[in-house]
């Protein structure tokens, strides 16, 4: 097993020996998405969740949505 901090919590995110690069983990701690960039050292990239950008606008209107 591997073992390295998740970027968004600063938590230990274990890993298994069979994963890759480019494979995705879940933080237990935070529940980031999680990204294997490399793995000697075992580095991770934390993924954007589209719910995250849908909160951020609530309405859904758009600049080209036709209301004037």
């Amino acid at each position: 097993m591997l073992t390295s901090r998740c970027p968004a919590c600063n938590s230990d995110v274990i890993i298994e020996d069979e994963a890759y690069e480019g494979d995705l983990v879940d933080c237990s701690n935070c529940e980031a998405e999680l990204e294997i960039i490399s793995l000697h050292p075992l580095q991770f990239s934390e993924i954007k969740r589209e719910e995250e950008s849908d909160e951020s606008d609530p309405g859904g209107a758009s600049a080209g949505d036709g209301l004037e």
